[in-house]
């Protein structure tokens, strides 16, 4: 059975949706698994125990979106060298890098652990969440290796083009973390604990299943034997996406850091239904994940293969499914916002943070519009090789987000952080739109960039032989 592929030959529309369906079903799956876990600790713990798992979810996501930036600028790395026939440095660099993401995210664990009381104390928990939020913070943030390099293996193995495997992996890891999750809470009466270290077990099982899939795929690309053994040169050599698409991530996610005390200081019911709103975005956009996905791997394919003249075409198609498949997403949580909310509270228990879930769900969800524009454009630029570009603008529009939050918190309190939010998507999506239009768009252009990322590759192997 043949797993890479190689998405720039046949038919464009049937490469992206062969990659991006079952993307999104591995998606979706991830994502229900998570609000299932969600309405278990609602449901069967407390109606605070939600709150608690959530309350450090904005430090989680700095390191969260850090490694997963950094895996996705190495996966346009990979999917450059594997469109250009180089396999042994696909396979050189993918080892080099998991060793590095594993001992920095050790590295991080520990330090993270050390420290908790401080940061729980800048996140202003409220008291009320507060053990139950250190408990949970403790053994997740323990697991961190385990997860990032999780990322990183499946950020390597999108850009040569595997996706299916992902879903089976995505039903193993749900099974398992749903399974132990209700055993730990209805059996075992292990509270947040539980949830917490089925969440990192589940992960653990995420990997070996990777792990043997990328032992067959090396098998697969024709090389001469190596070693595989930790090279730095192998992680230098993709640092100039991984940094810049790295710090990009945390500067668009990790912003929820600064917002969170604004948001926390509201009260439990506020850091609840703050975490109900992330939760319904979270799934509303996996689709946008799975063909942005497809899109950049095609389109770094494409640099890799110097084709600059089916960089086009990938937009138009790029932007039209998006477009379609996000469409149910939104329409679905937007039409039966009250349902669909009530499942995350005790029976009886529709309180002010309920009130605040259905608004997100009725109303400010559908904005996620306007970040698609924005999104996919971030990936082209990416995929080119102008990550420095998309650092600048997701820097930028961060600010935005940051200020217009504590502007708009005091008056309009938990819709204040929504509509900052919307108002950052807005200004990204129209410097975003600028910027490519001007110096991404041309036969020309795109030629010379193409050109230039080229030369840049071929560089950096002659300096390493």
């Amino acid at each position: 059975m043949k797993f890479t592929k190689n998405l720039t030959e046949g038919n464009t529309y049937k490469a992206f949706l062969g990659f991006a369906f079952p993307l999104l079903l591995s998606y979706l799956l991830s994502q229900v698994y998570s609000t299932v876990d969600a309405v278990i600790a609602g449901k069967f713990i407390s109606q605070y125990a939600l709150g608690a798992v959530s309350a450090t979810g904005s430090y989680e996501n700095v390191f969260h979106s850090l490694f997963n930036g950094f895996a996705a600028g190495f996966g346009i790395y990979i999917a450059q060298q594997f469109g250009k026939g180089d396999h042994a440095a696909v396979k050189r660099d993918i080892v080099s890098n998991g060793i590095f993401v594993v001992a920095v995210s050790f590295l991080i664990s520990i330090l993270s652990v050390t420290f908790r009381d401080p940061i729980m104390d800048y996140l202003k928990v409220d008291p009320i969440l507060r053990a139950d939020a250190e408990r949970y913070f403790m053994i997740f943030t323990m697991g961190y290796m385990l997860t990032y390099v999780n990322m990183l293996l499946v950020q390597a193995l999108y850009a040569l083009g595997c996706t299916s495997f992902s879903l089976y992996v995505s039903f193993i890891a749900a099974i398992f973390k749903i399974g132990g999750n209700l055993l730990s809470t209805l059996v075992l009466k292990l509270g947040v604990g539980g949830l917490a270290f089925f969440t990192v077990l589940s992960s653990g099982v995420s990997t070996v299943c990777y792990l043997l899939l990328l032992r067959r795929v090396f098998k697969e690309l024709p090389t001469e034997k190596q070693a595989y053994r930790f090279r730095f040169s192998g992680v230098k050599g993709s640092l100039r996406y991984a940094i810049p698409a790295a710090v990009q991530q945390m500067a668009f996610h990790g912003v929820g850091l600064l917002i969170a005390p604004s948001v926390n200081a509201l009260g439990a019911d506020a850091t609840t239904a703050f975490n109900i709103s992330n939760r319904l975005y979270n799934i509303a956009t996996v689709s946008l994940w799975a063909v942005t996905n497809a899109f950049t791997s095609y389109t770094s394919q494409c640099v890799g293969k110097g084709d600059h003249r089916k960089l086009p075409r990938g937009v138009r198609i790029g932007f039209l499914l998006n477009c379609l498949m996000l469409l149910p997403f939104v329409l679905i949580p937007c039409i039966f916002a009250k349902p669909i909310t009530t499942i995350f509270f005790p029976s009886g228990v529709l309180g002010d943070a309920y009130n605040y879930a259905v608004r997100y769900a009725s109303f400010y969800l559908p904005f996620v519009y306007v970040q698609l524009i924005g999104h996919m454009y971030h990936a082209y630029m990416r995929s080119l090789g102008s990550v420095t570009t998309v650092l600048g603008i997701t820097l930028f529009c961060s600010a935005i987000r940051v200020a217009a939050t504590i502007l708009l918190v005091p008056t309009l309190h938990l819709e204040g952080a929504f509509w900052g939010q919307i108002i950052s998507w807005a200004v990204d999506a129209v410097v975003s739109f600028v910027i490519v239009f001007f110096f991404f768009r041309t036969p020309e252009q795109l030629k010379a960039i193409v050109e230039k990322v080229r030369n840049h590759s071929a560089q950096k192997q002659k300096s390493e032989v």
